[in-house]
């Protein structure tokens, strides 16, 4: 347990990239959770810099009671070391011996590998994110998984996931594109590598990609959902403004922020011990125009 420190009344969250909608609404869920306390929340986007965040983590610690670490770029002995100085919690990925708190992308993405499959894909690309996100090898190894082709003796990555043993689709075939930028521009950029070797339906690391990837698409005459069935990530608000409407793997992203603001805080006060193991929280497959080609019955 940390010793007593002097209180500051605020909580300190380090986003990867503040303008992407999805750690806006994670900054919303701890919004809510520091509101109840009377805590005020300070942001650093650090732009997906691991140099940022390091620089970040330095300025802030002085000035908060805790700190939050969305999608962190650190290493785990970093954010160890972190941890072992101010009360800690990691969001969107494991780190041993700190608490953390995860969506279920694991589950998420076999829900759509197989609604993609039930549409008729028989080939699926990932737009891949950052090599060094979590997230996105829980993806992959989902993707793989589901394919009977995951590499023997791999990480038992299900052990952060509600599903213990995931269909096998062996008829599908995955492949994988990383992106140079887990953006709208990254995901139009996205098309052309795509274009090359097309697939039946493109699963995207989150829904700024998707949407890239479906305007760049338009541009270049390929129709959606028509010529390829197009997943996104993260259910933003803006999955319903664009045509045809997004299909996504929804998580519960303000639950995320407002759980882990409010562990971050109660470790703060010496209230509790960290949790031993990441708290997994569900994510649903929400199917709208971009990857429904066939109507049920």
């Amino acid at each position: 347990m940390h010793s007593p420190r002097p209180t500051t009344g605020t909580l300190g969250l380090v986003v990867a990239d503040a303008m992407n909608p999805f750690f806006q609404e994670i900054r919303r869920g701890a919004d809510h959770a520091a509101s109840i306390e009377n805590v005020v929340v300070l942001t650093a986007d650090i732009r997906e810099s691991a140099r940022r965040a390091t620089l970040a983590v330095a300025r802030m610690t002085p000035l908060v009671d805790a700190l939050l670490l969305a999608s962190s770029r650190l290493s785990n002995g970093e954010i160890q070391k972190i941890a072992r100085g101010l009360p800690t919690v990691v969001i969107n990925r494991p780190v041993p011996g700190v608490p953390s708190v995860v969506a279920d992308s694991y589950t998420g993405t076999i829900r759509a590998a197989t609604h993609l499959h039930e549409q008729g894909a028989r080939t699926i690309t990932y737009l891949a994110g950052p090599e060094d996100s979590w997230t996105d090898s829980m993806r992959w190894r989902a993707l793989l998984d589901v394919t009977g082709h995951a590499p023997a003796g791999g990480e038992p990555l299900t052990r952060f996931s509600a599903t213990e043993t995931p269909p096998r689709l062996s008829s599908l075939e995955v492949d994988r594109i990383r992106l140079d930028e887990p953006s709208i521009r990254g995901g139009a950029r996205a098309f052309s590598l795509w274009s090359r070797q097309r697939s039946d339906a493109v699963l995207c690391f989150n829904d700024l990609v998707a949407i890239g990837f479906m305007a760049e698409a338009a541009r270049q005459g390929v129709d959606v959902p028509g010529d390829v069935l197009v997943v996104g990530y993260d259910n933003t608000q803006i999955t319903t403004l664009v045509s045809p409407t997004l299909t996504t793997v929804a998580g519960p992203l303000r639950s995320v922020g407002r759980v882990a603001a409010a562990n971050a805080l109660a470790l703060a006060r010496g209230l509790k011990t960290p949790m031993t193991r990441p708290r997994v929280l569900p994510t649903r497959l929400i199917v709208r125009e971009s990857s429904t080609r066939l109507l049920p019955g």
